[in-house]
């Protein structure tokens, strides 16, 4: 079985699969509604919320839709095992509808094809029999009479005759059979004498030498009846065979025909053992002999009874006082056209017939005896004297994989009943944690630890430095939200670190794996689904889990009832379940629902990417490789003519530098400051595009011969030197502007920004002139992701406000106001650098947490307090503007 019982779906009672649909959409909708809502009402933040419904909405439709499609990947695995020749494969229905109706005809095709492979093998088996022992006495008697051993008598030549003989009607037997499977047999009608056909026949069966007595009687003696002549012979001579078999010696075989209605009737009786009743239905079978050792080859009956149903009669094994009583009806003149074909015993129910172009391959399976022998007595008698030669099999085509197969397959399909404790664990944690603080602080950074150290556990990333350097990194950033009071850099390098988080277990080495390593932590929502639903069905499945958890259930109800009953009833009692009971209000029972199944999520989609990550970087035989052009001008002449531009731009640059103010104003009309501020968006974006520009190059450059490499070398070295020249004059001019108008964390964010683009730079030109383009994209990343997590370690508020306390004692200028906002990280800097009544006018409109719960610790909000206590409280007006 491909199954389990209890795959059974909660729609398994629907029969329309078009209703499951529309009810899977509407319980979609509504879990959306519904745990939106309740997250609204209970203010859960959007960024919490939000995932929460998209997951409930699809736990859901998972559930609703179990056992929907179950029996049709249970039937592409059973195709698939059917086609190597395992006949076995049943498909367990677990629904009413349009898919279990096909799970059911699978089945009944899977019956059907497993009956006629046992028929074929049997067919197999019983030629060969019947075959051998016929040609062993034939080639006995040969051997003999070629050897001189006996003489060519009438008597030899009698027996090698019988023999030809038998292997005649067997041949014949099989001829009809294959007319039989083919649909071939038709009938050639004309009027028939009735005595005269039972007389031709008896005298052919007298041919035989067997002391056995045929009487006839026809009912009226000039019955004539419509039929084909040779297949009614073929027929009463079967019958009339099988009646001298069983008969004792001196026995009589009595054969009557009479007229009834608008049929005749044809009665054959025997003087033998007779056919035990529940053989009966077994002797007009294929292969349905009841007695092995007779000589028959189990066809003439079946083949009989194919031709008495050609031309729309019966026959039938009745009750006898003793012996055997075969009965044939049939009518008098048939209703159908000879012209038509006639019909076939393969639609009765009782002996169905193989289809002709499946015999081959069925024939060469069972050669193979690969499958099991049939139980019946004929079959295991024949196939037990029966070795067959060993054909080659050919094994199944692998089915098709799915569509999260093709590159994300599963290495660890089985349940992860610990890793999914672990999680839930981590979510207990932040959901008691969380709703304590007040502002970011230590338990931010413990739940997040806690669930990305667990993911690297799991994935086993350890083993590697570059997953080592990541974890360190990561957990550099999380600590971020312990050190300082503003998360906003630290939420910046955390979103620059997922890819390189991700890519501590894809081992992802370009951009677009690194892309997609990152973007797997989403996917994995998805994707693990299936394993998540494999996992709790193993907890469902343990014993007394159910006992265990109603148990449990009943036990805090009855603490919840009885201990508020005494807790009202008595004082003493109710000031202990004060102190013990948390005072939790619905809306923070609901908040801390809502973060349980949102940090349990993130931590297990984590986890399921360490343990089966996706295949992240591109196939190498789907990479794209280098085009070189086919003349050197077609790249060179683009890329001189933006050195060029290049060279004319910082020519620009030094005579504004050389010239000083008086040059710009003359030139421009503009102010130093202004012009200082004109175009640094244009050269940031001018530095972007010149590592596109590099990146043509190493794409379309040609390297046939050593001129080749030597000039584009000598280009990509020139664009690089002169794009740092660009990126220093445009932190040159960010300097001056900052000199002018004040230093902020923006600018100092920019600058820093622009710096790293130079190591961009440098990095794809290196990857241009020859290294590689892997190492290069992760050192970029990874170079991103630690500036922005180092940018909060080095407290960039603190030096901010260190160089607006130069330029205050330069030119006594500050914005007070701004001041302000770089508190509270900044607040020791401010107190250490301004006046006393400065620094109290900065520090006074920046609130601080008055909580004093460690899990709302925060290094910068500890520094802030202390230094509003240090300056106190401003005793003039503030200034807002520059002083």
């Amino acid at each position: 079985m491909i199954a389990e019982p209890n795959a059974r779906g909660p729609l398994a009672g629907i029969t329309s699969i078009r209703v499951k649909l529309g009810l899977l959409v509407v319980a979609s909708t509504v879990a959306v509604l519904v745990v939106a809502a309740i997250g609204r009402r209970a203010g859960v933040p959007t960024l919490v919320s939000g995932p929460v419904t998209i997951a409930a909405a699809l736990g859901a439709t998972r559930w609703l839709a179990r056992g929907m499609v179950t029996p049709l990947l249970d039937m592409t695995r059973a195709a698939s095992r059917m086609a190597g020749g395992q006949w076995s494969e049943r498909i367990v229905v677990t629904s009413a509808d349009e898919v279990g109706t096909l799970a059911r005809s699978f089945n009944a095709m899977a019956e059907d094809l497993a009956t006629q492979d046992e028929q074929r093998r049997a067919l197999i088996a019983t030629v060969s029999h019947e075959l051998r022992t016929p040609l062993a006495a034939q080639r006995a008697v040969l051997e003999n009479l070629a050897d001189g051993v006996v003489a060519p008598d009438e008597r030899t030549l009698g027996t090698a005759l019988a023999q030809a003989e038998r292997l005649s009607d067997l041949v014949n037997d099989l001829l009809d059979l294959s007319r039989i499977d083919g649909g071939a047999g038709r009938l050639a009608l004309a009027r028939v004498d009735v005595a005269q056909l039972l007389t031709a026949c008896v005298a052919e069966a007298e041919l035989r030498p067997r002391d056995v007595r045929h009487v006839v009687t026809v009912t009226p003696e000039s019955l004539s009846v419509t039929a084909d002549r040779a297949r009614l012979t073929q027929v009463i001579v079967n019958l009339l065979d099988n009646a001298d078999r069983h008969s004792p010696a001196g026995g009589v075989v009595r054969v009557d025909a009479r007229v009834d209605g608008s049929h005749w009737v044809l009665d054959v009786r025997d003087d033998g053992p007779g056919i035990p009743p529940e053989q009966r239905h077994r002797i007009f079978q294929r292969f349905g002999s009841t007695d092995p050792t007779s000589g028959g080859s189990g066809l003439g009956l079946a083949i009989a009874r194919w031709v008495v149903e050609m031309h729309g009669g019966r026959i039938d094994a009745l009750d006898a006082e003793a012996g055997a009583h075969l009965a044939l009806r049939l009518p008098r003149t048939p209703v159908f056209p000879s012209s038509q074909p006639s019909p076939s015993p393969a639609a009765s129910a009782d002996t169905p017939a193989p289809r002709a172009a499946a015999a081959p391959a069925v024939v060469a399976q069972a050669a193979t005896g690969r499958h099991t022998p049939s139980s019946s007595p004929t079959q295991e008698s024949t196939m037990s004297s029966v070795v067959a030669p060993a054909v080659p099999s050919v094994p199944p085509a692998a089915p098709r994989p799915d569509f999260w197969g093709r590159f994300w397959p599963e290495r660890h399909c089985g349940p992860q009943v610990a890793i999914l404790a672990a999680a839930a664990g981590v979510g207990i944690i932040g959901a008691v944690l969380l709703p304590l603080m007040n502002g970011v602080g230590l338990a931010v950074s413990l739940v997040m630890a806690l669930g990305g150290s667990l993911a690297f556990v799991v994935g086993r990333a350890w083993r590697s430095p570059w997953a080592l350097a990541v974890w360190a990194l990561c957990l550099v950033a999380v600590s971020v939200f312990t050190l300082r009071a503003e998360p906003g850099l630290a939420v910046l390098g955390l979103v620059l670190a997922t890819p390189l988080f991700m890519s501590a277990f894809t081992k992802a080495r370009t951009i677009v794996g690194l892309l997609i390593s990152g973007l797997a932590w989403v996917l994995a929502a998805i994707r693990g689904l299936p394993l998540l639903g494999r996992t709790l069905g193993r907890l469902s499945a343990r014993r007394n889990l159910w006992a265990v958890l109603r148990a449990g259930a009943l036990t805090v109800l009855g603490v919840i009832v009885f201990g508020a009953l005494f807790a009202s009833a008595d004082a003493i009692v109710g000031s202990w379940a004060k102190a013990l009971v948390p005072d939790w209000q619905w809306s923070e029972l609901t908040l801390r629902a809502f973060l349980w199944t949102f940090i349990t999520g993130l931590t297990l989609t984590a986890c399921y990417v360490a343990l089966n990550p996706p295949a992240a970087d591109p196939d190498p035989d789907l990479a794209l490789t280098p085009r070189p052009a086919k003349h050197r001008f077609e790249w060179l002449v683009p890329a001189g003519a933006v050195l060029v531009l290049f060279v004319v731009f910082l020519a620009a640059q030094a005579s504004a530098l050389f010239g000083g103010k008086e040059h710009v104003l003359r030139t421009t009309g503009l102010t130093y400051a202004e012009y200082a501020r004109q175009g640094f968006g244009q050269l940031v974006v001018v530095t972007l595009l010149t590592t596109v520009v590099l990146a043509l190059i190493r794409w379309f450059a040609s390297e046939q011969t050593a001129a080749d490499r030597s000039i584009k070398r000598g280009v990509v070295l020139t664009m690089t030197a002169l794009s740092l020249l660009v990126v220093g004059s445009a932190l040159h001019r960010l300097w001056l502007y900052q000199d002018a108008y004040g230093f902020t964390t923006a600018r100092i964010t920019a600058a820093l920004a622009e710096g790293w683009l130079a190591l961009v730079v440098i990095l794809v030109g290196a990857a241009a002139a020859g290294w590689s383009w892997a190492w290069a994209a992760r050192v970029a990343l990874f170079s991103a992701s630690a500036l922005a997590v180092a940018l909060p370690l080095v407290n960039l508020d603190a030096r901010v406000v260190e160089l607006n306390a130069a330029r205050y004692e330069a030119t006594g200028k500050v914005d007070v106001d701004y001041l302000s906002q770089l508190a509270p990280d900044g607040s020791a800097a401010i107190v250490a650098h301004f006046p006393r009544e400065m620094a109290a006018c900065a520090l006074t409109d920046t609130s601080t947490s008055t909580d004093d719960s460690w899990t709302s610790w925060n290094l910068g909000r500890e520094r802030m307090a202390r230094a509003q206590a240090q300056v106190g409280t401003p005793t003039g007006v503030c200034p807002t503007a520059y002083r």
